[in-house]
C-alpha cells in the first residue's frame, strides 16, 4: 500500500477514535451544575423524602461535592463512559485520607440524573434497583438558575 493510500486510513481512524471523546465531553457538559436531592435508596432502604431533599450535589467537572445543608458530606473525582449501555461512572471518594472507589451506572433525562452506584467491592449494577446492602439509589433535580 502506498503512502497516499495510508494517509486517509490514518484520518479515518483519527476521527473514529476522537468521537468516543467527544461524546463523553458533551456528555460531560450535560452533568455540569448543581442538583438537588430527590429521592435516596441506601442498603436496600429508602430515606425518608424531607431527608434527601437537604442534599445538594454540585458537579464541576469531574468533581462531584456532596453537601447536606450547610456541611460538605462528599467528596469525589469522578469518569464517565457514555458509550456503554447503560452509561457508566466510576467515583473515587476521600474519605479519612483513603480513596474509596465506586462503580456505577447512570442516566440523564431532561433534568433528572439517576444513579446506581455499587458499595465496595460489589459489582457495578447492571440495572436501576437497589440490592440489599451493594447498591445506592440516588435521583438527582437539577436546580434552575
Amino acid at each position: 500500500m502506498s503512502a497516499r493510500a495510508v494517509l486517509p486510513c490514518i484520518a479515518v481512524l483519527l476521527v473514529v477514535a476522537a468521537t468516543p471523546a467527544r461524546d463523553a465531553k458533551k456528555e460531560l457538559e450535560k452533568l455540569q451544575g448543581e442538583w438537588t436531592g430527590v429521592s435516596l435508596e441506601e442498603n436496600g432502604k429508602k430515606i425518608p423524602d424531607g431527608h434527601v431533599k437537604k442534599f445538594k450535589l454540585t458537579i464541576k467537572g469531574e468533581k462531584w461535592m456532596v453537601q447536606f445543608g450547610d456541611k460538605q458530606v462528599g467528596d469525589a473525582t469522578f469518569k464517565i463512559d457514555p458509550a456503554k449501555d447503560p452509561k457508566r461512572i466510576d467515583m473515587t471518594f476521600k474519605v479519612e485520607g483513603d480513596d474509596l472507589d465506586s462503580h456505577g451506572i447512570y442516566k440523564v433525562d431532561g433534568d433528572t440524573l439517576t444513579l446506581c452506584r455499587a458499595h465496595g467491592k460489589a459489582e457495578r449494577p447492571k440495572e436501576f434497583k437497589g440490592k440489599d446492602d451493594q447498591y445506592n439509589i440516588e435521583v438527582w433535580k437539577r436546580v434552575k438558575k
